[in-house]
């Protein structure tokens, strides 16, 4: 029994997909094709694959497994693919990071430009996801990188995890917001004001509760949730609201004059923006190669809690 790359593609599109239909549309197959391939498929294992319904498909058991085999699969032949690439001199190859809001706004554009400029014909997969959501794309092969606000390193000796900036959040209000003429603020008077969540992890670990939690605070009530970063800044901007972000997001030349930090007497939870992948010897060299760069780009950030510092003094 062979099992054949085909049916392993077509397999991960019907599961994703959760419609035989959908699924050839998107491989641009006939529907008959991809029935055939799947059934040939189960037929070989000896075990059901799908459960089928009139609504659509889902994965049994053993559809899971290999599913997630077939994803590791997936990406070693990408890897390999771009291996080969290199050598040969090509220069091509693809990479698929994912990266929270304020990664997706600073460091990781300015790595990709950076990096494009010796590898042009490399393409670029970029979403937006928060810790720790996006480990499952990580261990699957999903995703090539992580590039993340973390609390410290990941428990788990399958993925490889490195520091870029070493950062603490702030608490960020409009450029003319009266708190910016306070002195000795601290997190506990800023619990009654209205709040905005940018980003929200799905498994608890998020880095709103887990700021104040660390100050033995209980998170403010009175909050509005926000998926997107860019109108989480907007209702900031022009509002009486207030957020916190990296302190990163005010270093260097970033264009940020529509909203300013809080400079704070209470002590901080330290966060780091990091990269998170697989063990790096599973890595295609592509992916060795932006990972230099992101460290190089990484290492041009000013330290960010100077820059808050050097803001206040300027305000008082």
């Amino acid at each position: 029994m062979a099992i054949k790359l085909g049916q392993l593609r077509n397999l991960a599109a019907v599961i994703e997909a959760g419609t035989v239909r959908q699924a050839a549309k998107t491989l641009n197959l006939s529907q008959s094709s991809v029935t055939k391939s799947i059934q040939q498929l189960e037929a070989d294992l000896g075990a059901e694959l799908l459960h089928r319904g009139a609504r659509g498909v889902a994965p049994t058991e053993a559809g899971k497994a290999l599913l997630v085999r077939a994803k590791l699969i997936e990406a070693e032949l990408r890897h390999a693919r771009n291996d080969v690439e290199t050598v040969q001199g090509a220069g091509i190859g693809e990479i698929r990071v994912c990266a929270s809001p304020t990664v997706a706004t600073g460091l990781l554009p300015r790595s990709v430009i950076a990096f494009q400029r010796t590898h042009p014909r490399v393409s670029f997969h970029i979403l937006e996801g928060v810790y720790p959501d996006v480990l499952p794309a990580i261990r699957t092969g999903d995703l090539d990188f992580a590039i993340c606000l973390v609390p410290g390193r990941p428990r788990d000796e399958t993925l490889s995890f490195t520091s870029l900036v070493k950062d603490r959040l702030v608490p960020a209000v409009r450029a003319d917001h009266p708190l910016l003429n306070k002195r000795k603020l601290r997190l506990a008077d800023l619990i009654d004001l209205d709040w905005i969540i940018y980003r929200r992890s799905h498994t608890g670990l998020d880095v709103f509760e887990q700021t104040f939690i660390a100050n033995r605070l209980e998170p403010p009530k009175s909050t509005i949730e926000c998926t997107s970063f860019s109108c989480a800044l907007a209702l900031v901007e022009n509002g009486d609201y207030i957020t916190l972000v990296p302190s990163q997001i005010f270093a260097g030349n970033r264009r940020t004059p529509s909203i300013a930090p809080l400079l704070l007497d209470s002590p901080m939870q330290p966060w780091q923006v990091a990269v998170i992948s697989r063990a790096n010897h599973e890595l295609s060299a592509v992916c060795l190669a932006f990972l230099a760069e992101l460290q190089r780009t990484a290492a041009k950030i000013d330290l960010p809690m100077t820059n808050v510092r050097r803001a206040a003094r300027v305000r008082t």
